[in-house]
């Protein structure tokens, strides 16, 4: 029994150990590049450690009081499903994150309709399983940890196959991608291993607790794989070296006429200014000025001056 408990506890601590480091990779991402892309991947760090902490552990430590206690078999099993249910709403915001993130390294933004119906829809299918639950529509097994985790597991699966998509899909305005360091084969080694814990976790409890233990620390190891590739590629990337604004251009895949806008933008001039200047519509100027933010990442005028500062060293 103690082997066991300290079996736990030192799993905790090394999980506990990796989900600190995630998400500390994602802030210092964040630092250093001041993106609301890297803002994206911080978010999606903090809520899918915090539902794994709350799902996993809180579910252990509850099968641990509740082999103290005098409760029937069926209740335990009922608690066993509905304890990590009640945290989906953190692994569902992750999962949103997970595919805000990979749309927008490629140069592309959630529809709203994608936005609006995304989170109902996983509340619908929470409500829904609960609901038949309690009627004994579906009939919880006697493994009911392993009964969740595996519903977990497949939608899981089904979200990172929406994560991959993106990057193989062609767009011209992926300049973010070199941002984050990440191509189709790095994407493809995170899908791979999140098939590898997604195996281990489908049998996770059917042979003791040292491979329940095991299994938990490679499915907290491999959800680090996303921060820590991105934080290795940008280590490896030339820092503080200021390029020429045709190598900015090249680096973002700019095109010939965003380049001038973001010259006109960054020596002050309006958008009905520029408009004049290049002879085009003011809703031309508004529709580059789109893409321009797209490809660099930025927000705001001022966030493209800074950042073109910042690249070429040009006051």
């Amino acid at each position: 029994m103690w082997i066991k408990i300290l079996a736990y506890v030192i799993t905790f601590v090394i999980s506990a150990g990796i989900s600190a480091v995630g998400i500390l990779l994602a802030y210092q991402q964040y630092q250093q590049n001041k993106k609301p892309i890297f803002t994206t991947l911080l978010y999606q760090q903090i809520f899918l450690f915090s539902f794994l902490f709350y799902g996993v552990w809180g579910n252990i430590s509850l099968r641990m009081v509740i082999a103290d206690l005098n409760i029937s078999d069926d209740l335990s099993a009922k608690l066993a499903v509905f304890i990590p249910i009640i945290g989906i709403p953190f692994m569902v915001v992750s999962w949103f994150m997970l595919l805000k993130f990979a749309n927008n390294c490629n140069g592309r933004r959630l529809t709203k309709t994608f936005i609006f119906s995304f989170f109902p829809t996983f509340v619908v299918l929470a409500f829904t399983l609960v609901f038949l639950i309690q009627k004994e529509l579906i009939l919880v097994p006697e493994n009911a940890d392993l009964f969740v985790v595996r519903i977990l597991v497949l939608l899981n699966l089904v979200v990172y196959l929406f994560f991959l998509l993106p990057f193989f899909r062609k767009t011209k305005d992926a300049g973010l991608l070199k941002e984050t360091g990440l191509d189709k084969k790095l994407v493809l080694s995170i899908f791979a291993g999140t098939v590898l814990y997604s195996g281990v976790m489908f049998f996770f409890n059917w042979f003791g607790y040292i491979y329940t233990c095991i299994a938990l620390i490679i499915l907290f190891a491999c959800n680090l794989l996303l921060p820590a590739i991105i934080r290795f590629k940008n280590q490896t990337m030339p820092e503080n070296e200021n390029m020429d604004f045709q190598s900015f251009c090249n680096f973002y895949e700019i095109s010939k006429r965003e380049a001038e806008i973001i010259q006109e933008i960054c020596s002050g001039k309006s958008n009905k200014a520029i408009a004049d200047k290049l002879f085009i519509t003011l809703q031309t100027v508004k529709d580059h000025n789109h893409r321009i933010y797209t490809k660099t990442g930025v927000k705001s005028r001022v966030q493209l001056a800074n950042l073109v500062r910042e690249k070429t060293g040009e006051n």
